[in-house]
Formats: structure tokens, C-alpha cells, sequence
């Protein structure tokens, strides 16, 4: 459930966004390969029509699962007091290596008030041989799904093009994905990378979706004004005591 009070800072403060849940197409899948020779599962979808489309259930403005994973690959971050920006990603994911440096950024700018975390499924073998940009932030492995077989790196070899203002995609049920842990399953991601931010106090989800996509970007400016809010909201709660 939504938080009251945040939720009405929340809306006092920034402008709501109207989401457009686009659910993944039941196909064969079409594998593709970027112009730098990173290969993606494509997945044909319908054509955004001005509000944000997600490539994950909708999950905005309610309390985030707890936050369990399989084994933490880096140290494990300090969360208490944060924002917490989680990262869905995949080590052959081109969209999440062109991710890597503002995530990077995020944290090294602002690592006293909010805490980034990449999760993913695939195994952990895959991870230590990732050739991608060096993520200067915390990384896990996710829970397995206990009815997946398959958890491993999956690149497929046909050619094609995959656009830069879109996530690399997928078909197909959760269970059947490559790399898909419990905890990305439970926001039924089919689009990586897909980011989420949780708030420090509720941990309630106050930005999703995919960080480049053309309109709905997530920027400097719109962490910078997530962070005042909860420097607001700390205060106000300090007051009242």
C-alpha cells in the first residue's frame, strides 16, 4: 500500500507521469544484435502514444518487496537512512552497459543520501566474465526462481539493430526468461535495464521504468529533486517529534 504522506509530497513536488503497462508479446522470439555487436532478445510491441511505457508491471507510488538476494557480489551496502536506486540488468544487455555511467555517477555524487545496486539472475561465472563498462556500484546476484531451469547468459547470433532509446527485450512468461531471479520476477520485467527507486522512509517505489526512454529520462535533475523531497520529509518527521 502507498504511503499517504510521501505520496502527497511526492505529488506536491513533481509532476505525476501517467504509466502505460504494455504486457510482453506471447511470440517466437527474434534475436538481434546492436551496431557495437550486442545481441538482444527482441520482442515486437506496440507504439508509445505519449504516455511512459514500461516494459515491467507497474508498481509506482506502492511498498517495494523486501529486498533479498542470493548473494551479494560486492560489499553489502549501508541502506538505512537512503534512497535505494535498483538496476535490473544483464551482462549482454548493450542498453544497460550505455546505463552504466550515470548509474555510476549517481552514486559516486550522492552516495551519503542514496545507494545503487544492480541485480541480476544470471550466474555468477557470467558476472566476473562481463567485458562491459566497470560498475562503480553495489552488485547482487537475485534469489532463484525455484521453477527455473535456466538462469544462465543467453546470446543469441542472428543480426539486426536495436534502438538506443529502447531497453533490450524479451518474450515469454517470467520463468522462462534467462537470468530471471525472484526478486526482478516480482515486477515482471521483460526489458532491461529496468530501474526502480524506493524512498528511504516507506521504501515505497517512487520512479520505474526504462532510464533512457525518450521523453521520461531519468536525469540528474530528477534524482536531485527526489533527494529534496526526502531531506524535506526527514525534517518534517524530526519536527514532529
Amino acid at each position: 500500500m502507498p504511503h499517504p504522506s510521501f505520496t502527497a509530497a511526492w505529488f506536491a513536488a513533481s509532476c505525476a507521469v501517467p504509466v502505460l503497462f504494455l504486457t510482453a508479446a506471447e511470440q517466437s522470439e527474434k534475436p538481434k544484435c546492436d551496431p557495437s555487436g550486442v545481441c538482444t532478445v527482441a520482442a515486437e510491441k506496440p507504439v508509445a502514444t505519449g504516455a511512459k511505457q514500461m516494459w515491467a508491471s507497474s508498481r509506482i507510488f506502492t511498498d517495494a518487496p523486501p529486498l533479498e538476494v542470493g548473494k551479494w557480489l560486492t560489499d553489502k551496502p549501508e541502506m538505512n537512512g537512503k534512497f535505494i536506486v535498483i538496476e535490473f540488468w544483464r551482462t549482454w544487455c548493450g542498453a544497460c552497459k550505455r546505463a552504466t555511467p550515470f548509474l555510476n555517477q549517481l552514486q559516486a555524487k550522492h552516495g551519503n543520501e542514496l545507494v545503487v545496486i544492480g541485480i541480476t539472475g544470471e550466474s555468477e561465472e557470467a558476472i566476473k566474465a562481463y567485458k562491459g563498462p566497470k560498475q562503480a556500484y553495489f552488485l547482487a546476484l537475485d534469489l532463484p526462481q525455484t521453477h527455473q531451469t535456466n538462469t544462465g547468459t543467453q546470446e543469441p547470433k542472428a543480426a539486426g539493430k536495436t534502438a538506443a532509446n529502447e531497453p533490450d527485450q524479451a518474450t515469454g512468461p517470467s520463468a522462462a526468461r534467462p537470468g530471471q531471479g525472484r526478486y526482478e520476477a516480482a515486477f515482471d520485467v521483460w526489458g532491461w535495464p529496468h530501474v526502480i527507486i524506493l524512498d528511504p522512509q516507506f521504501r515505497t517505489i517512487v520512479w520505474e521504468g526504462f532510464p533512457d526512454l525518450k521523453g521520461h529520462e531519468l536525469t540528474e535533475a530528477k534524482v536531485e529533486k527526489m533527494l529534496a523531497i526526502g531531506r524535506a520529509s526527514k525534517e518534517e518527521t524530526k519536527n514532529k517529534k
